[in-house]
């Protein structure tokens, strides 16, 4: 493990502070953190109500393990909650994203063997991030995190094409391409045997892809796909639930519904690990209606501080107005965003969603040809962002570099991050 020392060294920061939408390094210089600790902390740094509620719950029962006929009441508060607020019935309580989508696909192959099915394959994105833990890195779609190294991973599991319209996979141009990229679920469930599907998991927007909004058709379309061949819809919700869309839940911007649904980052903003998965009343009974038991046991998960953290966060987002502030500040930062792609010749596609901006580098805006991948242009913008005009912004090593701040930060710490993300892509040199 490496001493502070050896990190400085790497060029690697070391945080001691933060507050609202800015935090400290060790040698005493404030950044903005336009990544919000990984498009986690949409509340800001430094929230003292989220602060009393875990030492409330500290002080009171921390924890007891949720298995063996015992269970914290904060569980049972925040999967009531949960239930009110989103379109699922039954949660299961973990600790990080990965882990619920593991549970996730665990859920999905239960239920269709429950059924007398030997459903259990699993179709996902090619530029999917889900996790690393096993299962949800076999759904992985980004190449950095596929190391051979790991190999072999989890069988059963196959992806599709990414609908991203800029650089389409397919070589097809919207709005005549007849939706090809959801077209190609029905093939691939074809192709695998649809008797032996189980479930299509996707993020509504996809995140370690480089924040990739489809278009109009393409969720409603899926949701039909998977309708008439039996396949469960799981919606990835780790990243663009909790407003940072615009709409509480990232799905919503399409109109779907759902059969089991993921959500982590918003859920506690980063303040404490905290997990969720949901369910529909069918899937739910579809895995308890037997006497075969869904043994998923982590002796942390649904832990009493994070649930009650989790309750008291939720509280102050509907409180405080935080997914309408998303929409309406959101609409500011992509018409400036778009302004910008305007005007910069390396700057093609600009299209993000609420409080999530991106930028697609390109050499050549008419011909829309990349950048050389060893130029890793999309790491150098964010090092120079970062070392010349003190703001963070995230890039999965590419040309795709993002920007999503706090939910609460000010239109002056916006303008800051836009007017970066300008200087940034002017004294690019092809």
């Amino acid at each position: 493990m490496a001493i502070p020392s050896e990190w400085a060294k790497t060029g690697s920061k070391i945080y001691i502070e933060g507050s609202g939408s800015r935090i400290t390094s060790l040698d005493g210089v404030e950044y903005l953190d336009a990544t919000s600790c990984g498009l986690t902390n949409n509340i800001g740094y430094g929230n003292r109500e989220l602060a009393e509620a875990a030492k409330e719950q500290m002080i009171k029962l921390y924890h007891v393990p949720n298995f063996g006929g015992r269970v914290g009441l904060p569980y049972i508060e925040l999967a009531k909650r949960l239930a009110e607020i989103s379109p699922m019935d039954h949660f299961l309580v973990e600790n990080s994203g990965s882990e619920v989508v593991d549970a996730a696909f665990k859920v999905a192959r239960l239920y269709w063997r429950e059924k007398g099915l030997d459903k259990y394959k699993i179709i996902s994105l090619e530029r999917a991030y889900h996790g690393v833990t096993f299962g949800a890195l076999s759904a992985m779609g980004v190449p950095m995190f596929k190391s051979s190294s790991f190999d072999p991973l989890v069988p059963g599991f196959s992806s599709i094409p990414t609908p991203y319209c800029y650089l389409c996979p397919l070589d097809k141009s919207y709005p005549d391409c007849g939706i090809e990229c959801a077209q190609a679920l029905e093939r691939e469930i074809e192709k695998e045997g649809g008797d032996t599907v189980a479930a299509f998991i996707g993020e509504p927007v996809q995140g370690g892809g480089g924040c990739i909004v489809p278009p109009p058709e393409y969720w409603p379309k899926i949701r039909e796909i998977c309708t008439k061949h039996n396949v469960l819809l799981i919606i990835d919700e780790v990243i663009t639930g909790f407003g940072r869309t615009g709409k509480f839940w990232g799905h919503e911007h399409w109109g779907i519904q759902p059969d089991l649904m993921t959500m982590a980052k918003g859920l506690a903003c980063g303040y404490i690990p905290v997990a969720a998965l949901g369910m529909t009343e069918q899937v739910y009974e579809g895995i308890t209606e037997s006497n075969n038991p869904f043994l998923h046991i982590h002796t942390f998960g649904g832990h009493s501080v994070a649930c009650a953290v989790a309750l008291k966060n939720i509280e102050i987002t509907l409180r405080d107005n935080l997914t309408e502030r998303a929409a309406e500040m959101g609409a500011y930062y992509q018409e400036r965003m778009a302004e910008i792609g305007e005007r910069s010749p390396y700057v093609g596609d600009t299209r993000g969603i609420g409080m999530w901006g991106r930028m697609q580098l390109v050499a050549n805006k008419q011909t829309r040809e990349r950048f050389a991948p060893e130029k890793q242009m999309g790491f150098q913008l964010v090092s120079r962002l970062l070392n010349e005009k003190r703001i963070l912004i995230g890039s999965f090593g590419d040309d795709i570099v993002m920007g999503g701040p706090p939910l609460t930060c000010t239109r002056e710490e916006l303008d800051s991050l836009i007017d970066a993300f300008e200087w940034g892509v002017a004294s690019i040199e092809p």
